[in-house]
């Protein structure tokens, strides 16, 4: 059977007798991996070798290793958000940054990363990418995107740029419904394409599209369907010769209009070079017999899926994939490491004058126990948990008050109830998205018990850093949680002073 341009998914950490069968066939040119799909990363390697002994060595496998909020692997050294990148505003550590990412993901055996994110987050609402975007000026989002680009590509891993043409100024979660953006070209490319220039010319091995409507260009069809889109801006107007895949098709945006086989044709005819449908083998068999019938009727044009696997070779030759088991050298793993620390740290903003804590200070602490991971996903996380743990064993005295998520509650019994008055009243933002109204409510009502008592008053935003506009001041936006940020927000709070500056318009209330 003939390899087609399609990339699929897996279920799980072991292969199911069906995908063996299915990857014994050798007709897909690609694998994207999940969350489920990783027990660690020793175990990982192991499977995508048999996954490449069944599919061919020229597989394409790809993760979601953005860093912050959006990682598949947590065994290996990760990357902050980017936008602690853009906060941090040193293209050296960035490129430094990108390289140790992609040392990570070369062991396992995968050689496409999608990333860096190059959408220019303009809009502070906006639902899913927040603090994956490097911030909300384009020449800082470029320069960035281009300095991740040519650090993750020469450790041997491919670069995405995503979500072209860019999803930065949205309002809406395209895993949920269909953005549109009402924007015309003149201002897409001066704010949206500027960081997608920027990485191409770097020599970006990859683009994703975005489900994204923009009436202006196309009204009819989402760029990822879009010819116009995908072909007319991405290859004739910016030049773009590597790969095009597209967003994940079982995303709301695409399929609550198009089964997944019509969209992959959709997306082949626009002229990507590689749909991503996820589902059991059956589906993916269905896809595959879509495209397979489009071809022989003519539907779609055997040349354009000639140049698209033209295109899938030179990336397998540019990017093999050799793997070493998941086994890094202890010393380059341990540098990896203190790198991403470093970036975490120096990612750090302060807004307004911090109170300081030390041993034995009382701490007030209010944050919510568990939060959803995103509004497309049922993965829960705590992102508070490990800053509480790390004041604790600094012998800071926190006291904890665990706050629902979405309900307004009145904290000030609790507060005001408590055996000695706080010397701190402390409040972290934990949301993915921008604080809702409700916590912002209880978070507010905290804020003017302290006031009246004379006590301090702090927010530390440890995901969405545009929450800090709904609350008063002082703030110290960390912009994610995971990996050494419990730390640096720990050594901030205890006097060590912070260098990151504003990677967009944010400020706490007055």
């Amino acid at each position: 059977m003939t390899r087609l341009p399609l990339m699929t998914d897996l279920s799980g950490t072991e292969l199911t007798p069906d995908e063996r069968a299915f990857l014994s066939e050798r007709r897909v040119a690609g694998i994207c991996l999940f969350a489920r799909n990783v027990a660690d990363r020793y175990r990982l390697a192991d499977y995508l070798a048999e996954v490449r002994r069944l599919a061919g060595e020229d597989l394409i496998v790809a993760v979601d290793q953005e860093g912050g909020g959006v990682l598949r692997l947590l065994d290996v050294p990760f990357p902050p958000p980017a936008m602690a990148l853009g906060a941090a505003d040193n293209l050296g550590l960035t490129e430094e940054v990108a390289a140790a990412t992609g040392r990570a993901l070369a062991a396992v055996g995968i050689n496409l990363d999608f990333a860096p994110v190059a959408d220019v987050n303009s809009n502070p609402a906006n639902p899913v990418i927040g603090d994956r975007s490097f911030g909300a000026d384009p020449a800082l989002a470029a320069r960035h995107v281009a300095a991740f680009v040519r650090g993750l590509q020469s450790a041997g891993v491919g670069a995405t740029l995503k979500h072209f043409p860019g999803h930065g100024d949205t309002s809406t979660d395209s895993h949920l419904a269909l953005p549109v953006v009402d924007r015309s070209l003149e201002e897409l490319r001066a704010t949206e394409f500027v960081p997608f220039r920027a990485g191409v010319a770097a020599g970006a091995a990859a683009v994703m599209s975005a489900h994204i409507v923009l009436p202006r260009l196309d009204p009819d069809l989402p760029a990822t369907l879009s010819r116009r889109a995908m072909h007319g801006l991405l290859r004739e107007e910016l030049g773009f010769e590597g790969v095009s895949v597209t967003d994940a098709l079982d995303m709301r945006a695409i399929a609550e209009r198009y089964d997944a086989g019509t969209a992959a044709v959709l997306a082949l005819q626009a002229g990507v070079d590689l749909p991503l449908t996820l589902g059991p083998v059956d589906e993916h068999r269905r896809v595959l017999q879509k495209v397979e019938g489009a071809l022989a009727s003519g539907e779609l044009s055997g040349a354009g899926l000639a140049q698209a696997r033209a295109r899938l070779t030179r990336f397998a030759l540019e990017f093999p994939a050799l793997p070493t088991g998941g086994r890094m050298d202890e010393g380059v793993e341990a540098a990896d490491r203190a790198v991403m620390a470093r970036a975490t740290k120096t990612g750090l903003v302060t807004l307004g004058r911090l109170p300081r804590l030390g041993p034995g200070t009382r701490v007030a602490f209010l944050a919510s126990g568990e939060v959803r991971a995103s509004a497309a996903s049922q993965v829960s996380a705590k992102p508070a948990d490990e800053l509480v743990a790390e004041l604790l064993r600094r012998g800071v005295d926190v006291s904890r008050l665990e706050l629902a998520p979405g309900e307004t509650s009145d904290p000030t019994p609790w507060l005001g109830g408590m055996s000695a008055l706080p010397e701190v009243v402390l409040y972290a933002s934990t949301s993915r998205s921008r604080l809702a109204s409700a916590e912002a409510a209880t978070a507010r009502r905290a804020a003017a018990w302290a006031r009246h008592t004379g006590v301090p008053f702090v927010h530390v935003a440890l995901w969405n850093p545009y929450s800090a506009e709904l609350l008063p001041g002082p703030a110290l936006l960390a912009f994610g949680y995971r990996g050494s940020a419990a730390a640096a927000v720990a050594d901030a709070l205890m006097g060590e002073a912070t260098v990151g500056t504003l990677p967009a318009p944010i400020s706490s209330l007055a």
